[in-house]
């Protein structure tokens, strides 16, 4: 027992496999840190209230001096566009002008308006709309109201300030909520990484073990020697891969798309259809306005991005598979472009990738990062990013089509063979 477990052993556990694992553990570790570090820039502004006074009376002075006192830093701008371009806020509180006359002498509901800027569609901008410091405003004004000024029993106490929600983007503002703005945008700009990961993954796993299990039948060597141009063989291969990844993405896609309509049709007795249907209108009537919408010929160059992500993705899993010598050996082939992928993938989902710092540099060098940004480029209109990862990508997947069709028109394939045996006799006898 023991010796033929040892033998097993011995079989799985090989250099390519720790050398993977050690690779795998000081990526993850790396990524980690990253997104750590992304999170804590997100966060990190939580105990910043940012305001517009523009009624500049003794009260709203004292409700920054309780906002203080509660251990905020308060920052002030005379209007939204001078905090978004000078101190670069993300949101703010406006406090309209006769505020406090409506409250302390008419004792009338005032409104506060709330702007939101939108710079991404990233699930943690969507998850920290419901943060926003207008609501710590909101509850120093009512306290202020009920402890220093307003001791009686009036009605408008329950419900003193309204607030009005105001979103911009494109340098264009409307009265909307956000989060339902970038609801209506998030679905798809979400969805769309995760199909672009799927057929990565899918593709580069599909060729390498096809290539693998032909050197290993020694068909390779048979087909390589045939009178067919290798440029076509490689053209099949290419071809063929693509086709299975696009019906394993398909799927995956189609399942997801059922999951969301079965959850909402499955809660159909607790949610108003025809009010849902009315928000999302809106919503888009507002991403209009926002100019968030991509256009016709912006919609053909992401599908240009994600065709040539895929032609890089098809090059570099034959060139991997070509020097896999064994199917066992797949998985160690294809890493480099799961890695390569799981890098851009993840942080799309978490952060802006464009507003990285030094960071985003670094993932531009990967050209799948341009492919999961690309929606993003364009909807807060971008445009030198994506035309330029675009030119990028075309001028790899070049270099790449040429160095495979090197390698495949060469004998190298057979000479890595026969280099092996060699040694693998030598050995034996």
């Amino acid at each position: 027992m023991m010796h033929l477990l040892r033998k097993e052993l011995s079989e799985l556990v090989t250099r390519q496999m720790l050398i993977s694992l050690v690779m795998s553990f000081i990526i993850i570790s790396m990524l980690g840190s990253l997104m750590t570090n992304v999170l804590t820039d997100e966060f990190t502004d939580y105990g910043t209230v940012r305001m517009i006074d523009q009624d500049q009376t003794e009260f709203t002075q004292q409700i920054i001096d309780k906002l203080q006192e509660d251990g905020y830093t308060v920052q002030t701008a005379s209007d939204f566009t001078e905090g978004v371009n000078q101190y670069h806020w993300s949101e703010a509180t406006l406090l309209p002008e006769g505020m406090t006359d409506l409250l302390l002498v008419q004792h009338e509901q005032c409104q506060v308006h709330s702007y939101t800027l939108l710079k991404t569609t990233s699930s943690v901008s969507l998850s920290m709309m419901g943060d926003s410091s207008t609501q710590t405003v909101v509850n120093a004004i009512n306290s202020l109201l009920s402890d220093e000024y307003l001791q009686g029993d009036l009605d408008f106490l329950e419900n003193p300030i309204q607030t009005v929600p105001y979103t911009q983007a494109n340098n264009r503002t409307v009265q909307a909520n956000p989060s339902l703005i970038l609801s209506s945008l998030s679905l798809f700009d979400q969805l769309m990484p995760l199909l672009l990961f799927l057929l990565v993954v899918l593709t580069a796993q599909t060729i390498i073990t096809a290539i693998a299990a032909e050197k290993a039948d020694k068909t390779l060597e048979t087909l390589l020697s045939s009178p067919v141009p290798r440029s076509t063989i490689i053209g099949a291969k290419m071809l063929a891969a693509l086709i299975v990844a696009l019906v394993y993405a398909l799927t995956y896609g189609m399942a997801f798309l059922s999951t969301v309509v079965s959850t909402f049709s499955g809660n159909s007795g607790s949610v108003d259809i025809g009010e849902t249907f009315s928000e999302v209108v809106a919503t888009r009537h507002y991403a209009e306005e926002l100019s968030l919408q991509i256009p016709f010929m912006g919609w053909v160059g992401v599908l240009a991005q994600l065709a040539l992500t895929l032609g890089i993705t098809l090059t570099a899993s034959i060139i991997l598979g070509a020097l896999v010598e064994d199917s066992k050996n797949t998985q160690y082939a294809s890493l480099p472009i799961m890695l390569c992928t799981m890098f851009p993938y993840i942080l799309s989902m978490v952060s802006d990738i464009r507003n990285m710092g030094a960071v985003k540099w670094l993932l531009y060098c990967i050209p799948f990062t341009h492919t999961f940004i690309a929606t993003a480029n364009f909807r807060f209109h971008d445009l030198p990013l994506f035309f330029g990862g675009l030119v990028y990508q075309a001028v790899f997947l070049a270099f790449m089509v040429v160095l495979a069709l090197k390698l495949y028109s060469s004998d190298l394939l057979f000479v890595h063979r026969s280099i092996f045996a060699k040694k693998k006799t030598t050995e034996n006898e």
